[in-house]
């Protein structure tokens, strides 16, 4: 089993270079275990990111998470529809990252801490933003203590990876509330959500590490 995923993984990088021929065999190899389902939920997690679906505790969030990387994330369990997206969805990964990084969001720049009396720090470079937070099953609520408004999330934490998502104007909110730099970001935003619109349940996210 841990064989065939592996070679599943290599082959899903690889449609990247050569989506057409690779994705039909791709395509061969999950319909030859699709009656696993296990394997399957297995394959989506390789093929793209999914939405959390499962419960997180708020004992599970406890601690200090580095960012490390956007992501896109999907509402569906359809894992074929994942590997027709996947080239949509790493040009509009590669136009959000741009955006991040205008806004001072980057790698090593960026922590999120969640604390046991439900309240959360985030630090931005030299900026630091606080607020309280609330989680039911796989979602988690933000209030920005400066903004008093609250963003409601997608949380899910596989293998110590933290991935929050959300659809394209709630990050925006967020982007706008911890930006350290005056940029083009917002309109690069913009943008972004006006292209995610033409791919229905297809999320903005963005993952974290434990320190």
């Amino acid at each position: 089993m841990k064989k065939t995923i592996i070679k599943i993984a290599l082959m899903a990088m690889a449609a990247f270079v050569a989506p057409t021929t690779m994705n039909a065999q791709l395509s061969d190899i999950l319909n030859a275990i699709k009656g696993s389902s296990s394997t399957a939920s297995t394959v989506t997690d390789i093929v793209g990111n999914l939405l959390g679906s499962g419960k997180v505790s708020e004992a599970s969030l406890k601690g200090t998470w580095e960012y490390t990387e956007p992501c896109i994330a999907f509402e569906s369990d359809d894992v074929l529809s994942k590997i027709g997206g996947s080239v949509a969805s790493s040009k509009i990964e590669d136009k959000f990252n741009s955006a991040l990084t205008k806004a001072g969001i980057k790698p090593g720049n960026v922590t999120i801490t969640f604390n046991t009396d439900k309240t959360f720090s985030m630090t931005v470079g030299k900026k630091t933003l606080s607020g309280t937070f609330d989680v039911n099953g796989s979602e988690l609520n933000l209030t920005f203590k400066t903004t008093r408004k609250t963003v409601k999330t997608n949380v899910k934490i596989s293998l110590g990876t933290l991935q929050i998502a959300m659809n394209a104007d709630k990050m925006l909110e967020i982007v706008s509330t911890i930006a350290t730099k005056a940029s083009a970001y917002s309109s690069q935003m913009s943008a972004i959500s006006s292209l995610l619109g033409n791919y229905k349940g297809m999320y903005l996210g963005m993952k974290f590490q434990k320190k």
